[in-house]
């Protein structure tokens, strides 16, 4: 019995310690409008929330795209690190006041593990 459950115990540990090591995450920091942001809050008008541009630290490390939430809209992908027309769209919906989440940042080196909560302003 003292096998059985200490053999469990090395397959669990090495599936664990396999899936952490799959999983990609780069160290360098995400910069927003070339301002450095690790769950950072901003409050931006409509239009500097248009023009917004999302890097990173490294010259290395290029954003290959993120996720865009508005309080009671779809989550939106974008692909690349501008906004898109699709989040345009997403982001007339948005009234004064919301909070818009900037998040699921992958990079050509891994996910980067920051958000940026952007409160619209006038």
């Amino acid at each position: 019995m003292r096998i059985l459950v200490f053999s469990l115990f090395l397959c669990f540990n090495l599936f664990t310690s396999h899936a952490q090591s799959n999983s990609k995450f780069s160290d360098a920091t995400l910069l927003v409008n070339g301002e450095e942001c690790n769950k950072c809050s901003l409050e931006l008008t409509r239009e500097e929330l248009k023009k917004i541009n999302l890097s990173t630290n490294s010259e290395n490390v290029k954003i290959s795209g993120f996720k865009f939430k508005v309080a009671g809209s779809h989550t939106v992908a974008v692909y690349g690190h501008k906004f898109s027309p699709k989040i345009f769209r997403t982001l007339n919906k948005a009234s004064i006041g919301d909070r818009i989440v900037i998040f699921g940042i992958d990079s050509n080196k891994g996910v980067i593990k920051s958000t940026c909560i952007v409160k619209l302003i006038k």
